[in-house]
């Protein structure tokens, strides 16, 4: 009988040291310490996105043959100098992974991609991504860089290695502009001030430009009359003034108005409005055409 307890004991002895010599062989990390993805050549549009793909590459680090594998973590890393938060979309391995908002919260099944197999060896697996940002109205010109924490996790959760995830962006100045609340579509459109009353001021219905920026912009108007109402078939004309945001504004092509900052997704809508004084002149239909030149700086 103490020959049977002294057999037993030792099996599970021998075992658990078998287990744990298996386990020190895997030994999983980064080829890279830290790299770079770029995002450049960006066109703002509405509803539009921009991607880029990038590989990462993991090894094991064990002896030749030692049977590995390994989960990859990506999070927000806190220090980032980034003001803003993007929405980036990752994906790999037709997988849509979530990006944790810190570095510092546990795993989800969703934020997790198994890496079954690694091969040992110095180039090791490339494991491919592709990360996707919307590049709709919002954002703001100029460079701006994120980074991002990637965890390597062994077969036992814990985590073995990082790697710090560059994004660098470069959002190019862009405009769009719209003229809200007139008849007419695309780049023509018409503003009818009905019948004038030579004695009285005449103003027309509200109607606005609704601008789209990533950056500081300027708004300049050039009017084909200089200005002027211009009769249909003789040589008469009637003064007007064109307003936005309550303010007149020139007509003659040179002087903007300069707008401090870039908008948001909605844009910013600049309340327009045209204004006749009493005036003198024949009766018949008078117009102008006005040319509205937005600029992003």
């Amino acid at each position: 009988m103490k020959k049977f307890h002294i057999v037993a004991l030792i099996g599970p002895m021998v075992m658990v040291a078998s287990a744990a010599s298996a386990q020190t062989g895997c030994k999983p990390e980064f080829v890279q310490s830290s790299q770079i993805v770029n995002i450049s050549n960006i066109a703002v549009s509405a509803g539009s996105s921009s991607s880029e793909t990038f590989q990462i590459r993991v090894r094991n680090d064990g002896p030749p043959g030692t049977q590995c594998s390994a989960v990859l973590r990506v999070a927000r890393l806190s220090t980032s100098p980034s003001s803003t938060t993007i929405a980036y979309n990752l994906r790999s391995r037709g997988r849509t992974l979530e990006i944790s908002s810190s570095e510092n919260l546990p795993g989800t099944a969703a934020s997790d991609l198994a890496i079954p197999q690694l091969p040992s060896g110095t180039n090791g697996l490339s494991v491919p991504f592709q990360l996707t940002i919307p590049s709709g109205w919002g954002l703001s010109s100029g460079s701006q860089v994120e980074d991002l924490i990637v965890s390597l996790l062994d077969e036992r959760g814990s985590v073995v290695d990082t790697q710090l995830l560059t994004i660098s962006l470069n959002v190019p100045p862009a405009v769009e502009v719209r003229v809200v609340g007139v008849t007419g579509q695309n780049a023509i459109a018409s503003v009818n001030l009905g019948i004038l009353d030579p004695q009285a001021t005449n103003a027309s219905g509200p109607f606005g430009v609704r601008i789209w920026s990533t950056s500081p912009y300027t708004v300049s108007f050039r009017s084909e009359n200089d200005g002027k109402l211009v009769h249909s078939s003789v040589n008469a004309s009637i003064d007007y003034q064109l307003l936005m945001d309550r303010q007149p504004v020139s007509v003659a092509g040179a002087v903007a108005t300069y707008v401090a900052r870039g908008t948001d997704s909605l844009g910013k809508l600049h309340r327009m409005g045209v204004r006749v004084e009493p005036f003198r002149a024949r009766a018949g239909n008078y117009s102008d055409r006005v040319e509205v030149t937005v600029t992003a700086n």
